[in-house]
């Protein structure tokens, strides 16, 4: 018996406790320096709402130090590995020599260090919540201070250290500044937290940057919030909802095709990479984006024409549709004997020019991502030969160390591809986890490939973009917090040998094939992204409409005015954003600690004015930064996608710049400019149609 009940606490003890959605809710108001009007009131209103959105909640109102003490202390003490910790506090907040102190009410605070020892330590907070699988902290605390009793005791928060991972802490202000406690109900930042938690599978980042929008217009610039801290995994208030049917097309039919009983249909779904205009029995039903796909209900049973029109073809094929089942077309699977082609429309999508009529992929589609999961739950243990981002079934997952064992449990059940991310290899693997069990793979550097075309991979992150140099241009402030998702670019700028290869001519002034292509405009760069793209079996960015003016290209100078759209979702080659282009230049770094890309030693990194001889120079012939990429400062500037428009203080997730502008930016400095413009700050503008022999461009990827 002894046995059996030992064997049974060891069960228990091994098995995770269920994963819980939990919350502290603290609202101090009634201080004897100063009552606040509204925060029992922002307290009482997040309560109840984490209470509908599924969270286990605790209320506290008014607590003195101890109460403070006793209430996180026993919240983290119920906390375990898997649960969501949501801290919420409304009241009075103080910061001393950089750290951030929560004050509690009926406490004589008449100096720096009483306040330091009487009130809670916001670095002790979150130390203890660090158990949490996520621990979010939302301070609606940095209204104006009463205990002005020290010069130590200063306005507003200090920026907090979150657990990185793990942790994310959302302020109602900007660093130093005080917020506003506001004549309604509830404060103008609880009061956007309230309209906005209870949408649907709105990311923690996207729910802060529309709470910080809408505080600012609210607060006319004078508070804007702000958060700090990366998450492992995606954290939402409100879960998304279902997903909503295909829409009906039936409207869109011809009358005779609409003389059907509601037995007698079908659907259609439609594929194609390339996208392009839609026409079923010779209607117009819709344009599909590349890489897209359409699925359509009520179609009557029978045999229809579906017509696909786009810049490389058009093409004619029939499909049965059979009564209550779905009919799937897929105009990349080739089968000539069924098609009709006809000739090729005009249309200003991609450089027609240098299409040939059928697709020529010098290498294989690449394969789709697996993911599958069933239920149950198991185990994934990895020992890998590089450090490396784990990705399963396309989502991100954490971090595994050379050489080391990292262990990620309750992954779901299920057939998925294992995707490992070193900076310039990578290992791809097709896996099966299955309920309860443990996979063990051990991966050596044979496992291991180069990334093609040259690319390397960059982590997503967050860093301060622009500069804090007071003796730099205007245009480079004020810097502002800016957050990436992971991608891949090319090391080097885009050689004249690819060029040649991919668009069958080069204008470059100094021709070489290891020289960067230069003399390009930011529409023929864009147009080599697309051929790159479809050549290699990736699915274009990019339409380019050179029959239809642009309306937010706001340039006299420029004669073409293309209209460009973006694929933000394909996985094909595309310019850089400012943002990435920025990030990657400073490898990640908020603090401007290197003048140039890789060294503040420019002639180590760079060719420019001094060193050039006034002419380009070959790539990756200097130095490289320290993430592998060449010639980020100097030898040619290079285009990237976001209009030039003046920076702002409002951290960005992933941004993309303005939608209007006179000049598309161009970074990085040339051989022929000074040193000054070879910072991996500087910016430069010029017209989409602007060439010369000192503009190239590099690419990067979507990483899925």
């Amino acid at each position: 018996m002894k046995y059996i009940v030992t064997a049974l606490m060891i069960v228990i003890c091994l098995c995770p406790l269920q994963a819980m959605r939990k919350a502290l809710v603290i609202g101090n108001a009634n201080y004897a320096e100063g009552i606040l009007h509204n925060s029992i009131n922002d307290a009482t209103d997040i309560a109840a709402t984490l209470k509908d959105l599924g969270f286990t909640v605790s209320l506290h109102k008014d607590l003195n130090r101890e109460g403070f003490y006793k209430a996180v202390g026993d919240f983290v003490s119920a906390l375990v590995s898997s649960d969501e910790a949501v801290f919420f506090y409304s009241g009075h907040a103080a910061q001393i020599e950089g750290t951030n102190y929560l004050i509690p009410i009926n406490e004589h605070i008449d100096s720096a260090t009483r306040c330091a020892y009487l009130s809670y330590n916001t670095s002790m907070l979150l130390e203890e919540l660090s158990r949490a699988a996520v621990s979010i902290v939302i301070l609606d605390a940095c209204r104006d201070n009463p205990f002005e009793f020290s010069r130590s005791l200063r306005s507003g928060l200090a920026p907090m250290k979150a657990a990185a991972g793990s942790q994310y802490v959302i302020f109602a202000t900007e660093e130093g500044k005080t917020a506003v406690e506001g004549e309604n109900r509830n404060s103008p930042f609880t009061e956007s937290l309230l309209a906005n938690m209870r949408t649907p599978g709105l990311k923690i980042t996207d729910f802060v940057q529309i709470v910080s929008n809408e505080v600012a217009i609210k607060t006319r610039e004078r508070q804007i919030p702000y958060s700090t801290g990366i998450l492992r995994q995606d954290f939402y208030f409100a879960k998304a909802e279902p997903i909503t049917p295909a829409p009906r097309i039936s409207d869109n039919l011809p009358v005779e095709a609409k003389t059907f009983t509601p037995h007698g249909v079908g659907s259609i779904i439609v594929k194609t990479s390339l996208g392009g205009d839609i026409y079923l029995d010779g209607n117009f039903i819709q344009s599909l984006f590349a890489g897209n796909q359409a699925t359509w209900t009520d179609i009557p049973v029978g045999i229809h024409e579906i017509k696909l029109v786009n810049p490389r073809e058009s093409v004619i094929r029939n499909l049965k549709v059979e009564y209550n089942q779905t009919a799937v077309l897929d105009f990349d699977t080739k089968e000539i004997a069924k098609d009709k082609i006809e000739e090729k429309p005009v249309l200003g999508s991609i450089n027609t020019n240098s299409l040939s009529p059928e697709p020529h992929f010098v290498k294989e589609p690449p394969l789709p991502i697996v993911n599958n999961a069933t239920n149950g739950t198991g185990t994934l243990i990895i020992t890998a030969a590089y450090e490396c981002d784990v990705y399963l079934g396309g989502q991100f997952i954490g971090k595994v160390e050379a050489g080391q064992k990292c262990k990620f449990a309750k992954e779901n059940a299920g057939v998925y591809t294992l995707e490992l991310m070193h900076r310039s290899l990578f290992c791809r693997r097709e896996i099966k986890i299955h309920n309860k069990e443990t996979l063990n793979l051990i991966l050596t550097t044979s496992d291991y490939i180069p990334y093609p075309d040259a690319l390397l991979y960059v982590s997503g992150g967050t860093f301060q973009m622009g500069t804090y140099f007071i003796n730099r241009s205007s245009e480079e402030h004020p810097r502002h917090e800016v957050q990436l998702s992971p991608f891949l670019m090319s090391k080097t700028e885009i050689e004249q040998k690819l060029w040649t290869e991919v668009m069958g001519y080069n204008h470059s002034e100094i021709k070489g094939g290891n020289f960067p292509v230069t003399n390009v405009s930011f529409y023929e760069a864009l147009e080599f992204c697309n051929e790159l793209s479809v050549r290699n079996g990736l699915t274009p960015c990019y339409i380019i409409d050179k029959k239809l003016l642009d309306p937010n290209n706001l340039c006299v100078l420029d004669t073409l005015h293309y209209t460009v759209v973006c694929n933000w979702k394909a996985n094909g080659y595309r310019l850089p954003t400012e943002a990435e282009w920025e990030y990657v230049s400073r490898c990640g770094d908020s603090y401007n600690k290197v003048q140039f890309s890789g060294s503040n030693n420019i002639s180590k990194v760079s060719w420019y004015s001094d060193n050039s001889e006034d002419r380009i120079q070959e790539v990756a012939t200097k130095e490289p930064n320290e993430w592998g990429f060449y010639d980020l400062s100097g030898n040619v500037l290079e285009w990237c996608w976001d209009y030039f428009d003046a920076y702002n203080k409002q951290k960005q997730v992933n941004p993309k710049g303005s939608e209007k502008g006179i000049y598309h930016i161009a970074r990085g400095g040339s051989f022929y400019r000074p040193a000054d413009a070879s910072t991996c700050t500087a910016r430069f503008g010029f017209a989409s149609h602007h060439k010369s022999n000192e503009l190239g461009f590099r690419i990067v990827r979507n990483v899925h």
